[in-house]
């Protein structure tokens, strides 16, 4: 693994293809061996197959794409290279034609194609005979192992059980997610109920969005996420699963809900709709998302409403009751006093402090905010803690990764050096130490990372090693994901600044290498190009030349800020800005208060 890192670390644009159900290329080779003769003859909406060729002299991935018996040239390489392994363990693939370009003044033709799971037809036959063996009993299992549920968890389903809209204010780490989650799923699997969870932050809605998957992979649910930075394949799909109402569990975002809401009417109506960190509905108001959360609700047919938090004082808690019209709801006052906080924040050699404190015995996760720290650190505890320690992150293959969650099940491996993709949907109740490297970017991923510590009751310690200097950083990683106004404005003059009678066609990256604007790379790029698109200032597409941008005339003003993709980004900002503020100087004692007991109302009965 370690030999290898290197490899995980490298960025390559086709990793993570083959988990993929669907996805756009275009197929090489087409102008060799006669095949233009083929090609000409082809039309959009053809099916196409895609074949094996093991013994191929010149690639021993290779895959070739046909017409029938008349082969139209393969996939490219690097494409094939994560395919084959795929297709030779029994899962098929098949391809449809797209966009065929070319064949006037002189070009050659060419075929841009999208690719599919053949499986997926088969899978859909799977998931119903899934769906309809699935039992109470097998859904648990799958989100929680053996463990007992606690009264506070058994009091929150009776509650939905019986129709009432409720609240659930519990502790971190106490089964907030259960709530939700083994009711979506019987609800859907027993009576095709559709259920709705919105998340203060995309990246909380794609964490969770993972974990579940995982976790109930097998039943046959379609899951899916909502919110603006999902790719334009998976966004696709999202869309055409809203127009049909083919789906059961969505994670999304309020913005994405407040300028889709259209979509969540008619066959697409969710029965359930849960708002994780339901606080925000109070200290978020003033973002048009949650201030609308009322109103949305009422839009949607009234569903069955769940909200989730571990933190609502009295004026919270009463603006959220009335806001999202609780009728019943569940205080767990639980206090966890087996977990410490360690304030070491601040710490100028933090590898040295990570192999002072992991040279005692038990396991410890160590949470990064990026995966070449990740790697980086890992090997810096490689000369003390040996084979007993490991890497994880997203760049990984999924097989590797599931080995480093069962050896640290087992305990053979100690001590894993993560990002925050480790521990979502992973049962691991005796972790030691949790060590925060670096500045969390919200209080909910700095809760749940702590709150992994010690779940068996045991004492666990929770360390605290990030600083000033980690503000900086993750504000920097904000501003290139999520374009400020004045940025977009900018960008949008530059871009259009670039292009050539109305287009440009330069990559994503070569147009922030051109423009060398502060704090823009590719990905700046991208998310503004989406902004764009959506508000109908440019229109990306393919055509003889390639992939192009094309600038259309404005259709009167454009106000940036209305959009869902911009409104995502801008509460990311806003509420890092507020988490970093406290955490970096709140005391210890306070920071272990907040990860280890809910914070509740006064005056109200635990249990309505």
């Amino acid at each position: 693994m370690f030999a290898q890192q290197k490899k995980f670390l490298d960025r390559d644009a086709f990793a993570g293809i083959g988990e993929r159900d669907t996805f756009p290329t275009k197929i090489m080779g087409v102008s060799f061996e006669g095949r233009q003769d083929v090609v000409a003859g082809i039309v959009p909406g053809v099916d196409l197959q895609l074949e094996r060729e093991p013994e191929n002299p010149f690639d021993g991935n290779a895959i070739a794409v046909r017409y029938g018996t008349m082969q139209l040239g393969f996939l490219r390489k690097q494409i094939a290279k994560h395919l084959a392994p795929l297709i030779d363990a029994g899962i098929a693939y098949g391809a449809r034609v797209e966009h065929v370009t070319g064949g006037t003044a002189g070009k050659n033709f060419g075929v841009n194609i999208r690719v599919f799971r053949i499986q997926a037809a088969a899978l859909d036959a799977f998931g119903v005979q899934a769906r309809a063996q699935a039992d109470h009993a097998s859904i648990r299992r799958a989100l929680i192992g053996e463990a007992e549920l606690h009264k506070a968890q058994r009091d929150v389903l009776a509650r939905l059980d019986a129709g009432k809209n409720t609240l659930a204010v519990m502790g971190t780490g106490r089964g907030k997610s259960f709530c939700f989650q083994y009711p979506a799923a019987y609800r859907a699997l027993e009576s095709g109920q559709k259920t709705l969870v919105l998340y203060p932050l995309r990246a909380l809605a794609n964490d969770q969005f993972e974990a579940l998957k995982r976790r109930l992979d097998g039943f046959g649910l379609r899951i899916l996420r909502a919110n603006g930075a999902i790719g334009v394949e998976e966004r696709a799909h999202l869309m055409s699963s809203l127009e049909s109402g083919d789906w059961d569990i969505i994670l999304g975002t309020p913005e994405f809900l407040q300028f889709h809401r259209e979509a969540f009417t008619g066959k697409s109506a969710p029965a359930l709709l849960v708002v994780d960190e339901a606080h925000h509905a109070f200290e978020s108001s003033h973002r048009p998302a949650y201030g609308k959360l009322a109103a949305t609700i009422v839009s949607l047919g009234a569903p069955q409403v769940l909200g989730l938090t571990a933190t609502a004082r009295d004026e919270a808690f009463g603006h959220v009751v009335d806001e999202l019209g609780i009728n019943a709801w569940v205080i767990d006052p639980s206090v966890r006093e087996n977990l410490h906080v360690v304030d070491a924040r601040g710490t100028k050699d933090k590898l040295r402090y990570l192999r002072d404190t992991l040279a005692e015995s038990g396991k410890a996760i160590v949470y990064c905010n990026s995966r070449k720290e990740v790697s980086k650190v890992a090997d810096g505890l490689r000369r003390d803690l040996g084979n007993a320690v490991m890497f994880y992150h997203a760049g990984m293959p999924a097989a590797e990764r599931a080995d480093v969650e069962k050896y640290f099940r087992s305990g053979e491996l100690r001590a894993v050096v993560a990002t925050s993709a480790f521990g979502e949907g992973i049962d691991l109740p005796d972790v030691r130490n949790v060590v925060l490297y670096h500045l969390n970017f919200s209080f909910t991923e700095f809760n749940q990372q702590a709150g992994r510590a010690g779940r068996d009751g045991a004492p666990a310690q929770i360390h605290l090693l990030f600083g000033e200097s980690d503000r900086r950083i993750n504000e920097y990683i904000i501003d290139q994901e999520a374009p400020t106004i004045g940025v977009l404005r900018e960008l949008y003059r530059g871009i259009r600044g670039l292009a050539q009678e109305g287009i440009v066609r330069l990559s994503q990256a070569d147009i922030a290498d051109t423009l060398q604007f502060d704090k823009v790379r590719d990905r700046t790029v991208g998310a503004a190009l989406r902004i764009f698109e959506d508000e109908g200032l440019i229109e990306a597409g393919i055509d003889d030349d390639g992939r192009y941008v094309r600038f259309l005339p404005p259709s009167g003003k454009i106000d940036l800020t209305h959009n869902e993709r911009f409104a995502e980004g801008e509460a990311e900002r806003e509420n890092f800005a507020r988490f970093s503020g406290f955490v970096l100087t709140a005391k210890a004692e306070t920071l272990e208060r907040i990860v280890n007991r809910p914070i509740y109302p006064q005056g109200q009965p635990l249990i309505r």
